[in-house]
């Protein structure tokens, strides 16, 4: 489980960092940075594709009927719903609504695995690991929050961020629960290669939708913006680094670990989209942001403690049993 636990926790490093694109390319429309992250990822799977092409014949219409919907929903809409909940409310509050994530997965995991049959823990074990990282979140974001709750009338769009906010957190709690279903049920294919289809499906999605915005809208002065090589440098980056390696990070982790689990980890995504916020701002961590991590972590660590007390309970009582 611990090698699981190192492979997500590297995913989320990479993802809380694409909360900075919208801050890095700010002459760009959130849209734009989007649709452009997608298309670097497409390109990366073409790559994986053919280096795992034996998985091809074990894949169904279904599979990629699947695929296709993960990939739409959780590497293109979420992420544009995402980028512009920063753009307009600010990266504390996209933090927050988004750092809800980990205890909805973890809830809605463990209770469809209850009605499966399979391992779970009752809610009342999960309160405390579950309280400590709202408590987290909340203080981790505190300062954040106060700043823009403050100053939100100089934003028109502040509801419309929230909005956003909410959409994006909806669509990335549905995607590693369903993510993760299609995993265990075909532990045979490699979780790269699963990655791989999703990405592809974004490319000629992505370069045609790219095309219709830059026609349709004028946002952009030429083709490429006004930044080209920032565009192109910041957008191969987040799609080839921080979008196809962490979901392949990810998807090797969701093989290793029940799903319960995975949704706990998912809070280290907001804690490092904090951390290289500070990073880029070149500022050290206020002490509610540092006592706020040190809550995320141990509401974690108490989690995994939890399900890993369990499993290893399960396997006492199979080896009783076979005495």
């Amino acid at each position: 489980m611990l090698f699981g636990v190192s492979l997500g926790l590297s995913a989320c490093v990479l993802w809380g960092f694409t909360y900075l694109l919208p801050l890095l390319l700010p002459q760009y429309p959130t849209t734009y940075i989007s649709i452009a992250r997608a298309v670097a990822m497409g390109l990366t799977a073409v790559v994986g594709l053919y280096l795992q092409r034996q998985y091809l014949a074990k894949v169904t219409r279904s599979d990629w009927k699947c695929a296709f919907w993960l990939s739409l929903v959780g590497n293109l809409i979420q992420p544009w719903c995402l980028f512009t909940a920063v753009l307009y409310s600010g990266v504390a509050l996209a933090a927050t609504f988004f750092g809800l994530i980990p205890v909805l997965v973890a809830l809605i995991a463990n209770e469809r695995d209850r009605k499966k049959g399979k391992l779970f823990l009752p809610v009342r074990r999960l309160t405390i690991p579950l309280a400590m990282m709202l408590a987290g979140l909340f203080l981790s974001n505190f300062d954040g929050l106060i700043q823009t709750i403050s100053n939100f009338e100089e934003h028109p769009n502040f509801f419309i961020g929230i909005i956003f906010a909410s959409a994006s957190t909806a669509m990335w709690t549905w995607y590693p629960i369903r993510n993760a279903d299609w995993l265990l049920d075909h532990a045979q294919i490699s979780p790269v290669f699963f990655a791989s289809m999703q990405c592809f499906l974004l490319l000629p999605f992505g370069i045609l939708a790219y095309i219709i915005l830059w026609c349709a809208s004028g946002d952009l002065e030429g083709f490429l913006g006004p930044k080209p090589i920032d565009f192109i440098g910041w957008s191969l980056f987040a799609g080839i680094v921080c979008s196809f390696g962490a979901t392949a990070l990810w998807n090797a982790m969701c093989q290793k670990v029940p799903t319960a689990i995975a949704g706990p980890m998912l809070v280290f995504e907001t804690i490092f989209s904090v951390v290289w916020g500070c990073v880029y701002a070149s500022e050290l961590p206020s002490l509610t942001l540092f006592v706020g991590m040190v809550l995320l972590v141990s509401g974690v660590v108490y989690a995994l403690t939890l399900f890993n007390s369990l499993q290893k309970n399960e396997i006492s009582d199979l080896n009783r049993s076979e005495l």
